[in-house]
């Protein structure tokens, strides 16, 4: 072979292993999935965040059983990480759906 093949030889398998780096890195790094109940109560609450404004989100808890939706947001001045929420909103779904 000639020098030429070898080096082109060496820079493939080089990318090769850069790209296998870069999915292992990137798949470690994933945030786990959430869960809202175990096995044996699987399906009674949805839950869904979302932005409510440029700086703050909310958390949506609808209890599947109850048929309530609460929503929730940080209390005002709470930090990252060790935030406290407080509920904002508790809807009667069975009411507000019943079709009267």
């Amino acid at each position: 072979m000639k020098a030429k093949d070898l080096v082109l030889i060496a820079l493939v398998c080089a990318n090769i292993t850069l790209g296998a780096v870069a999915v292992v890195i990137h798949v470690a790094k994933a945030e786990p999935a959430a869960v809202a109940a175990n096995n044996s109560r699987a399906g009674d609450y949805v839950m869904v965040s979302g932005p409510i404004s440029s700086s703050r989100e909310g958390l949506l808890v609808i209890d599947v059983v109850a048929k309530r939706a609460n929503f929730y947001v940080p209390k005002a001045g709470a930090g990252v990480g060790g935030a406290t929420w407080q509920r904002t909103t508790t809807i009667n779904l069975a009411q507000d759906f019943s079709g009267r």
